[in-house]
C-alpha cells in the first residue's frame, strides 16, 4: 500500500471514529439525569412561551433522546454548536476558540522543555548505563511520573513564587498568560500572547507571557520528561547492540558521529510516538495543570463547563480531543517512514 493510500483509509476510519464518539459523548452529556437541563442552554426565563416552544421544536428536545442527536448533529453541520449561559450566554464556539490558542501555547511550551531535557537524559542514560548519570537519570524519571500534577504544580509555586519574593530574589508569576496591568494592551492577532507581543513589536508584553508560561509548562514538562527519558534510554540501549553499530565503530568513526547520526535516529521512532501523543493530550487542555496555575486555556474551561453542566461546551471539547488524538496518531505513523525507510505501509 502506498503512503498517499493510507493516509486516505486512515482519514476515513477518522470519520467512523468521530462519528462513534459523538454518540457516547452526546449520551453522557445529555442522557443522564442531571441537575442542569440541555435546554437551559438556549432559553432564558423571561423568554416569551412562543419563542420557547419554537426553540423546542427548532432543536428537537420534544423528540426522544435518539432523535436529538440528529438534530443535534444537524445544526452541528450549520456552525450551529449552541451556547454557554454561564458564559454569558455566548456561542459555544466563541467560548472555545477564544481558550484555544493559550492551551496551544502552553502545550508547544511543555513539549519543548520535555524535548530538551528528556532527550539528552535518555542519551546520557544509555551511554553511562549503571554508571552515576544513569542512576541520577532514572531518579529524576521516577520522581517525573510519579508526582501528583496538583501537588507539583503547587510546589513550583510555592518556591519560585512565595519564597523567591520572601527571600528578596526575582520571582516567577504563579497564575495567568499575562500580567493584568498589560491585559488589552496587544491587539490579538493570533490569541497566544507570546506571538501577539512579537506580531507588535511589544517585546515587555511578549517576554512578561513567557515569564508566565515558564512554571506551567514545566510543571507539564517534569511530568513527561521522565517517560520520555526512559523510553530513549531503552530505544538507545538495544540500538547500540545492532551489528551496525559495531561496523561503525571498527570502521573508526567519531564516537559522536556513530551515535547522533547513526544510532539517535533509529533510537528516535519510539521516542516520537511520545511525542506526539503527549503534545496531541496537551493541546485538549491539561486539566489539572490549567486550573492550579489559572491558566485561561480550554482545559480551565472545561472542568467549569463541567461543574456548570454546559453538555455544549463538552461535546465541542470531547470532539475535538478527538480530531487532535487521531491526527497525531495518523502524523506519528508518517514520521515513521522518514526516520526508519524500512517501514511500509
Amino acid at each position: 500500500m502506498k503512503l498517499y493510500q493510507y493516509i486516505i483509509r486512515r482519514l476515513i476510519l477518522m470519520i467512523f471514529v468521530l462519528f462513534g464518539v459523538s454518540l457516547i459523548v452526546f449520551y453522557l452529556g445529555r442522557g443522564f439525569p442531571s441537575a442542569f437541563d440541555p435546554l437551559a442552554q438556549y432559553i432564558t426565563p423571561k423568554m416569551p412561551p412562543s419563542v420557547r416552544d419554537q426553540i423546542i421544536k427548532q432543536h428537537g428536545f420534544d423528540q426522544p433522546l435518539a432523535v436529538q442527536y440528529f438534530f443535534w448533529i444537524r445544526d452541528v453541520f450549520n456552525g450551529d454548536w449552541g451556547f454557554s449561559n454561564w458564559a454569558n450566554g455566548l456561542p459555544v464556539t466563541e467560548v472555545f476558540f477564544s481558550r484555544f490558542p493559550y492551551t496551544v501555547e502552553l502545550a508547544i511550551g511543555a513539549v519543548i522543555l520535555t524535548f530538551a531535557i528528556g532527550l539528552p537524559l535518555g542519551i546520557i542514560s544509555a551511554l553511562r548505563n549503571n554508571r552515576l548519570p544513569d542512576h541520577i537519570s532514572r531518579i529524576i524519571a521516577l520522581t517525573g511520573y510519579s508526582t501528583p500534577a496538583y501537588w507539583f504544580g503547587y510546589l513550583l509555586q510555592l518556591v519560585f513564587f512565595y519564597y523567591f519574593a520572601l527571600w528578596g530574589l526575582p520571582s516567577l508569576p504563579s497564575r495567568g498568560a499575562v500580567s493584568d496591568a498589560l491585559i488589552g494592551t496587544v491587539p490579538v492577532a493570533t490569541g497566544i500572547p507570546v506571538l501577539d507581543g512579537l506580531i507588535a513589536g511589544n517585546l515587555n508584553y511578549a517576554g512578561d507571557a513567557f515569564v508566565h508560561m515558564i512554571l506551567p509548562a514545566f510543571s507539564l514538562a517534569f511530568i513527561s520528561l521522565g517517560y520520555l527519558a526512559r523510553i530513549v534510554r531503552a530505544s538507545m540501549l538495544e540500538v547500540l547492540r545492532q551489528d551496525y553499530i559495531t561496523m561503525a565503530r571498527s570502521k573508526g568513526l567519531k564516537e559522536r558521529v556513530v551515535i547522533y547520526r547513526h544510532a539517535l535516529k533509529n533510537a528516535l521512532i519510539p521516542a516520537a510516538t511520545l511525542t506526539g501523543l503527549f503534545f496531541a493530550g496537551l493541546l485538549g487542555g491539561a486539566l489539572i495543570t490549567e486550573f492550579v496555575f489559572s491558566w485561561p486555556g480550554v482545559g480551565r474551561v472545561s472542568l467549569l463547563a463541567v461543574f456548570q453542566g454546559d453538555s455544549n461546551f463538552i461535546l465541542l471539547y470531547s470532539l475535538t480531543i478527538a480530531a487532535i488524538i487521531v491526527s497525531a496518531n495518523l502524523v506519528v505513523d508518517v514520521m515513521y517512514v522518514f526516520l526508519d525507510p524500512r517501514i511500509k505501509y
